[in-house]
């Protein structure tokens, strides 16, 4: 029975071997004697056309030559390729699909044999898996064997008739199952039966690699795309446990090496994309499988080299063109297919090392990932000087290092976890030395960015290089200073001294700036270097100290700035600028200042700001129309407006803090921090007031809640619920000028600085402030009859005719600095008033009155009346205008 079998199966396999490719063959030749008949009768019945007549759907189409990059775009004769816009090497495009969908169409028979062939090898190994016939090594030889008859089949075919016309592409499918049985067998002899060791069954895999290129440089794409997607699949087809799974990271880098050096040869452009693609999900999906991180990541050290070397042939990087960055800068042409191709692997490969920190448990394999992106930065930024294409690939390993380093920390990772741990280490313990390798990694990081910048040459490139090098440092101690908290660690001196180490390598670099663009370069470094004697200034020292600290930066720009004449450190004042309003407002913020400082801390945070940001806005005189002088400005109001609110809710103590005065001031701080936001729109791009605008209005939106607040639930005339809201402090500065005059006199200012805003929203504010004056003398007035409690039933005569003297009287105010000011709308809100004490008092008031007091009532008021018409009419004359109402 045994025997029969074996008959049948070789039968199957000579059926296979010949009368499958003569079924092919004898396919193709009579497609193509029925198209050569179609296009006799098609030239037949055509009309006749003159020689030198060439229709224009005719045109014959030739390779475009002298491109920059490797691929290549037919354009018509005689058309020379313009100069001023490289070709786009788009491999997706929608012709290439449609050329692709016909070629299916037309040749599906074709594309399922090769399938089938490649099949055929893989499952002859695994059937002899299953069922145990042969011995191992006769099943890898059987399959070797078959694999060898396919190429040889496919190569003599190739020799007599072609890869084109006749033959269709059948050479391409003979040979491509051949590579994929062979690659089977070589997988089979080592992963499943452990006939040979890692090291020759790897010698296999790159010789019948090999055998792969010098094939796809004779046949068409389909051979290599078949082989490439053939070899992908063959490791998950074979089935079978195996005692050394990471071998096969290195046999889809093998693929991937497979297909680009083929295709740098014959430049189809696509088929480096699909090497790329089914090794990149080859070795993840065994990687996803538990076939270990370590040679994943070995994998993507292999894959990015090739990726980057092997389409253009060069042991050194030469890519021409345009880089992203610079595209993105500068503009011009968009980048070269190789420089894309090379970009996502590094991109891909970034990425891959993020995710293995991600699901890792193993500080080892952590600092392989860290060491990967290392090593892929240090090569793109040193190899890559005379490839133009790829000059800012190196800022891709830099990027990812920081996320990890930041996702490690927020994953609670074990890098950081043993990090953390050393905190309760005995003082003989070692000190941890985490933090000050991820330090030493991105100063050299810095340092790379920093020698590519003095041989980049022209501006653009040394500017890029520049900002990559004064931000790549710093950026990885901010993120280990925010969430990696090495102070409590190691100590905040010796933290504090890795932070000053960096900025001296700043500072060196500042003051030997030189060449192109040498003051911005100066610039940028001497920022950074602010920026990191500030960090160390937040690790050492107090609330207090700190808060000074920034303002004492912040005039140091600014003098350098008029000493040097390097306005780009406007935008690093204005940097210090933003975190001191955020110490003041919300870290440590006014309960600190009111609850836990000192009388000393609470001035050197508050006042010393106000002294040394008030001495860079004289500084910064020659430049009073730019952004920074009117941000330091804008804080100077509302630091001060803080300033006040803190110092008046010391001295009301707990009870004014917790009451109606407490939410008012409050809610100063927040309308100060909206007004500064607001003056800030003045100067600036568009993304910059979009920013200030959205920061204005949510500090509007905190400001609205604290007074709705102190409206509903602290209001001193109305109860709410249980709880009586009691006046505090002696008449006239007690806790309702506390709670309401500042209020009034932030929105006041609002109305009279914030010129620039429309028109209504000033109004709006200067009635908002009107209101809360006007509320804050008539709650004041009832003070002086009711006593502190002012929810109390009932109005006296006295306080009701306090309120008709105080109506007068603001009436009257109102006149006067409408005739200062020469506003009509002054004036018009003046006679406003009149007309409601007018109202007040023959509404109520004269309901309450009777004899005498009636008549002396009505005598003042009309003498009162009489005298505001006259000074009305008056100011109205002294106007020009003639109409006194």
């Amino acid at each position: 029975m045994e025997a029969i079998l074996a008959l049948l199966g070789l039968g199957a396999v000579a059926l296979l071997l010949v009368g499958v490719p003569y079924l092919l063959v004898s396919h193709a030749r009579l497609r193509a004697r029925v198209a050569r008949l179609e296009a006799g009768l098609a030239a037949a019945s055509a009309p006749e056309v003159a020689d030198d007549v060439v229709p224009e759907a005719a045109v014959d189409v030739v390779p475009e030559v002298g491109l920059t990059g490797p691929w290549e775009r037919p354009l018509p004769v005689g058309t020379a390729p313009e100069s001023s816009t490289p070709p786009r090497a788009f491999v997706l495009r929608a012709d290439r699909l449609a050329t692709v969908l016909r070629w299916l169409r037309s040749n599906w028979a074709l594309a399922v044999a090769g399938v089938s062939l490649a099949l055929a090898g893989v499952f002859m190994v695994q059937y002899g898996v299953e069922q145990g016939l042969l011995t191992p090594f006769a099943r890898v030889v059987g399959a070797l064997l078959l694999g060898a008859v396919l190429i040889a089949a496919g190569e003599v075919i190739r020799r007599r008739h072609g890869d084109e016309g006749r033959a269709a592409g059948v050479p391409s499918v003979l040979s491509g199952a051949g590579i994929v049985t062979l690659f089977a067998g070589v997988l089979a002899a080592r992963a499943l039966y452990g006939l040979v060791g890692p090291g020759m069954a790897l010698t296999g895999l790159v010789g019948v690699g090999g055998v792969a290129i010098v094939l796809g440089w004779f046949y068409g794409p389909a051979l290599t795309a078949l082989g490439l997607v053939g070899a992908g699949a063959a490791p998950f087809l074979v089935g079978g446990a195996s005692d050394a799974a990471w071998l096969f990271y290195y046999y889809f880098a093998v693929i991937a090496g497979v297909g680009l050096a083929v295709d740098a040869q014959r430049r189809w452009a696509w088929i480096s994309v699909l090497a790329l693609a089914v090794s990149a999900l080859g070795a993840t999906l065994l990687y996803q499988g538990g076939a270990g991180a370590l040679h994943y990541l070995g994998f993507w050290a292999l894959a990015v080299p090739l990726a980057v070397l092997v389409p253009e042939g060069q042991l050194v990087p030469r890519h021409a063109g345009n880089s992203p960055l610079r595209r993105i800068v500068a503009g011009g042409e968009y980048p070269g297919f190789p420089v894309r191709l090379a970009l996502a692997m590094v991109a891909l490969a970034s990425l891959a090392a993020i995710n293995v920190t991600l699901e890792t448990y193993d500080p080892l394999l952590v600092w392989l990932a860290v060491g990967l992106l290392a090593v892929m930065l240090a090569a793109l930024v040193l190899g890559t000087t005379q490839a133009p294409g790829l000059e800012d690939a190196a800022l891709i390993p830099a990027l990812a290092a920081l996320v990890l380093v930041a996702l490690e920390a927020l994953e609670h990772g074990p890098v950081w976890a043993g990090f953390q741990a050393a905190a309760e280490r005995l003082p003989e313990t070692p000190m941890p030395l985490a933090a000050t390798l991820l330090m030493t990694g991105g100063a050299v990081a810095s340092w790379l960015f920093h020698g590519r910048m003095r041989v980049a040459g022209t501006q653009v490139p040394v500017i890029l290089w520049a900002l990559a090098a004064a931000v790549t440092g710093p950026a990885l101690a901010l993120i280990l200073e925010l969430l990696w908290l090495p102070g409590g660690v190691i100590g905040s001196y010796a933290w504090a001294l890795h932070l000053m180490a960096l900025a001296g390598l700043m500072v060196w670099w500042a003051t030997r700036a030189g060449g192109v663009e040498a003051r911005l370069v100066a610039a940028i470094f001497a920022g950074a270097a602010i920026v990191l004697i500030t960090l160390a200034l937040f690790v050492m020292l107090s609330k207090a100290a700190l808060t000074l600290a920034l303002a004492v930066m912040v005039l140091a720009t600014a003098a350098i700035d008029r000493r040097f004449d390097l306005p780009i450190l406007g935008g690093l004042a204005q940097l210090g600028v933003a975190v001191i309003g955020y110490r003041l407002v919300i870290d440590p913020g006014p309960g600190w200042a009111v609850n836990e400082a000192g009388w000393a801390d609470v001035l050197l945070a508050h006042g010393g700001p106000l002294v040394l940001l008030g001495v860079a806005w004289g500084v910064m005189a020659a430049r009073a129309g730019g952004a920074t002088r009117v941000v330091i400005e804008s804080a100077l109001w509302s630091i001060a407006a803080i300033f006040a609110s803190v110092l008046l809710q010391r001295w009301l103590g707990k009870p004014g803090a917790m009451g109606h005065a407490g939410l008012g001031l409050m809610a100063v701080v927040w309308l100060a921090t909206m007004m500064a936001q607001l003056y800030r729109l003045r100067p600036g791009g568009a993304v910059m007031r979009a920013i200030r605008m959205a920061l204005a209005v949510v500090t509007g939106a905190v400001a609205l809640v604290i007074l709705v607040a102190q409206t509903v639930i602290t209001n001193p005339l109305i109860p709410f619920m249980w709880r009586k809201e009691l006046v505090i402090g002696p008449v006239i500065l007690d806790s309702l000028a506390a709670a309401y005059l500042p209020v009034a006199a932030v929105l006041a200012a609002g109305a009279w600085k914030l010129r620039h805003l429309p028109r209504l929203l000033r109004a709006g504010f200067a009635v908002a402030a009107s209101a809360y004056a006007a509320w804050y003398l008539g709650l004041e007035i009832r003070r002086l009859w009711q006593g502190r409690d002012l929810s109390v039933p009932g109005v006296s005569d006295g306080e009701l005719y306090s309120y008709t003297l105080a109506l007068i009287a603001v009436s009257v105010g109102l006149l006067v600095l409408a005739l200062l000011r020469r506003s009509e709308m002054l004036r018009r809100l003046a006679m406003a008033g009149v007309a409601l004490t007018v109202a007040k008092v023959f509404l109520i008031d004269m309901s309450g009155l009777a004899g005498l007091v009636r008549v002396a009532s009505f005598l003042g008021l009309g003498l009162s009346l009489a005298g505001l018409a006259w000074l009305n009419a008056r100011i109205a004359a002294h106007m020009g205008n003639a109409d006194p109402r």
